[in-house]
């Protein structure tokens, strides 16, 4: 397959709007945050380099929180299914077959340390909705501003479509390379606290501070329509850390 392109990928290559791809994303808070990184670099990473062999699932992808004080969360991980296999069942290695230098009591305790240090704040079902690229952008950036929407209830359509006749191209040379559209299949209603979410790529967080540093104006009629259905609820920023693909 085609390298991913993401979405939070978080998404996906044209090649990847033909299939029915989902993404799982779990964000995780973690208390010690350069032991939690060590434990995604060396085992995870090498885990899900396994499951992506064997077909399990099509990618995997860590990105890690910038603006982290003003997020209930560290991490974003997110893992790409196909939606076609992902009940199968599945009868890979175990972890002692893997993980042949260290003792069953000694992954034991590690993965018991591990749960102790992160917790998983946040875990939902994602799809691409839209994306659109930079002329020449043939992987995702290293940061991703993420904007959590909350469309009300019976406008999705409406939303998605407002979105994507918003962006349609990217001018060569912004220094915003991309921009997604995803929307949660997991849950709807009125009581959840988002439902759909935006990505703009950028290179580095620098390019992306300038363009939020410019002079502020009021927004347009265009997207004072969108304002009135949907509510803009957070943003996180985030930075590659891990991506790996089928």
């Amino acid at each position: 397959m085609k390298k991913l392109l993401f979405i939070i990928a978080l998404i996906a290559s044209t090649q990847m709007f033909s299939q029915n791809i989902a993404f799982d994303f779990a964000f995780v808070d973690a208390e010690n945050i350069n032991a939690y990184d060590q434990n995604l670099k060396t085992k995870y990473q090498r885990l899900n380099q396994n499951y992506i062999d064997d077909g399990r699932i099509l990618g995997w992808h860590v990105w890690k929180v910038i603006n982290g004080a003003q997020s209930p969360f560290t991490h974003l991980v997110v893992t790409v299914y196909d939606m076609d296999i992902m009940d199968e069942d599945y009868v890979g290695k175990k972890w002692t077959e893997e993980f042949t230098d260290m003792t069953q009591s000694e992954l034991m305790d590690w993965a018991r340390k591990n749960r102790e240090n992160r917790k998983i704040v946040f875990e939902t079902q994602i799809v691409n909705v839209a994306e659109v690229l930079q002329k020449g952008v043939t992987d995702y950036p290293d940061i991703a501003v993420m904007n959590l929407m909350k469309v009300k209830h019976g406008k999705y359509k409406a939303y998605e479509d407002m979105e994507k006749a918003t962006t349609k191209t990217i001018a060569k040379g912004s220094p915003r390379k991309g921009w997604s559209l995803g929307k949660r299949i997991d849950r709807v209603g009125t009581e959840i606290s988002w439902t759909h979410f935006t990505v703009d790529w950028f290179d580095k967080y620098s390019d992306f501070l300038k363009v939020s540093a410019q002079p502020s104006s009021n927004a347009d009629n265009n997207y004072q329509k969108m304002m009135e259905l949907r509510d803009l609820t957070n943003r996180v920023v985030l930075e590659k850390s891990i991506f790996l693909n089928k």
